[in-house]
C-alpha cells in the first residue's frame, strides 16, 4: 500500500482511532533495522487479531538539536540525504510484493524547528502523513505566530502538530518547566490552527530511569477544553500502568524512542558479549583479561576460536537489536489498545 499522506485520510484514521479507545504510537527511528522492525511489530499483531492494514507511525528528527536523528542516519551527515534515504526505505518496505504491503504507513516528521527544518518542512511536506512545527523553546507569541505561520502556508497539505511549550528534558538543565495549562492549550489550538497539540504534563524526554510524576488530572482538563488532540512526548518517563489510559486522557498521538534504543542496544551488548571469541583472536582476548578489563571466562577454552564471518558481519547485531526493538514496539501497540482494531 503506498504510504499515507493524504490530510484527510490522516485525519480520518487518527478520529477512528479515537473512537476506539485506541492511541497511536508514534516510534522514531534513526537506522532501517528500527524502521523495519516498527513495521515488523505491526505485521505481527495484525497476523494475530486479524487486521492485515493497520496503522503505524514511524517518525523521524530532522536537525533537531535534542536528536538530529536524520544527521545521525548515515555519515556524511546530512539531514536531507538522511530524509530521502527514509523515505525511500519505506517506499521500497510498503511496496506491493513486501511483507509489510499491507499496512497503513503514516510517516511523521518530529521536532521539525522551523528556523532550523524550514527547508525539509517545506520540500518534503507531501511525502509526510505529519508533520511537527515545534516552536516551543520560543516564547508563548512567538511559539503561536511561527506555528500559525506554518499551518497558514502548509496546513492544506499535511496535519500539523504543535507544541504548546517545551517538554523537560532528562539530560537537560535541571529547572522543570510548568505544566501547560487549560487556557494555554485553548489559546494555541485557537490562534494557529494545529491540527494536533503536544502539552506538557509532567513527562520528560530521554528519560532513562528517573521517576517523574504524570499529571493525569491535568491532561484531562486540556482534553476537555480541547479534544482529544493530544499528543505525549517522553512516553520513556511514564510508568507502565499509565500507558493503557493515555486514549481516555485525550492523547492520540504518542511518541516513542527512548526505550527502544535501550532495549535494542542492550540486546546488541549481550550478544557482542555472547560472541566475544568468535569476534576477537584469542591473544586480543587474554590481553584484556590480564589487564581486568574481563574475567577469566572470557578467555576461549578452544584455541581455534577467533574471527568468524558469522559474528563480525553487521547481521549479528542487526538481528538481535531487530527483535528487541519489534518486541518493545509491539509492548507498546497491545499497552495503547491495537487488539481493539479486531473488533
Amino acid at each position: 500500500m503506498p504510504l499515507i499522506t493524504d490530510r484527510r485520510e490522516v485525519l480520518d484514521t487518527y478520529r477512528r482511532a479515537a473512537e476506539l479507545g485506541i492511541a497511536l504510537p508514534n516510534f522514531c527511528a534513526e537506522d532501517r533495522e528500527t524502521l523495519e522492525a516498527i513495521l515488523a511489530s505491526a505485521l505481527e499483531l495484525g497476523q494475530e487479531i486479524g487486521v492485515d492494514d493497520l496503522p503505524i507511525v514511524p517518525a523521524w528528527t530532522s536537525r533537531y538539536p535534542g536528536r538530529s536523528q536524520m544527521k545521525l542516519l548515515s555519515a556524511c551527515e546530512d539531514p536531507v540525504i538522511g530524509t530521502r534515504l527514509m523515505l525511500s526505505d519505506l517506499q521500497v518496505l510498503c511496496s506491493e510484493d513486501s511483507p509489510y504491503g499491507r499496512l497503513r504507513v503514516m510517516p511523521h516528521l518530529d521536532h521539525a524547528w522551523p528556523w532550523l527544518d524550514g527547508d525539509v518542512m517545506e520540500r518534503f511536506a507531501d511525502h509526510f502523513a505529519s508533520i511537527m512545527c515545534d516552536a516551543s523553546e520560543k516564547p508563548l507569541e512567538e511559539n503561536i505566530r511561527l506555528t500559525s505561520d506554518y499551518v497558514r502556508r502548509l496546513g492544506d497539505r499535511v496535519v500539523i502538530e504543535g507544541a504548546v511549550d517545551e517538554v523537560y528534558s532528562a539530560d537537560g538543565a535541571e529547572e522543570r518547566n510548568e505544566p501547560t495549562t487549560v487556557e494555554q492549550a485553548r489559546r494555541f489550538v485557537t490562534e494557529t490552527g494545529a491540527d494536533l497539540i503536544v502539552p506538557n504534563v509532567g513527562t520528560e524526554h530521554r528519560s532513562t530511569g528517573r521517576e517523574v510524576v504524570y499529571q493525569r488530572q491535568r491532561a484531562r482538563e486540556l482534553r476537555d477544553a480541547v479534544g482529544s488532540v493530544l499528543c505525549i512526548h517522553g512516553t520513556s518517563s511514564l510508568q507502565a500502568a499509565d500507558l493503557a489510559g493515555l486514549p481516555e486522557d485525550g492523547f492520540v498521538k504518542i511518541n516513542i524512542f527512548t526505550t527502544l534504543a535501550v532495549h535494542g542496544g542492550q540486546a546488541v551488548a549481550r550478544q557482542v558479549l555472547a560472541d566475544l571469541g568468535s569476534l576477537l583472536h584469542p591473544d586480543e582476548v587474554a590481553e584484556l583479561v590480564a589487564r581486568g578489563v574481563l574475567g577469566p571466562a572470557a578467555v576461549p577454552a578452544d584455541a581455534r576460536l577467533g574471527p568468524k564471518l558469522a559474528a563480525v558481519a553487521t547481521s549479528a547485531r542487526r538481528d538481535p537489536w531487530f527483535g528487541a526493538v519489534k518486541a518493545r514496539c509491539r509492548d507498546f501497540l497491545c499497552a495503547l489498545g491495537y487488539r481493539k482494531f479486531g473488533g
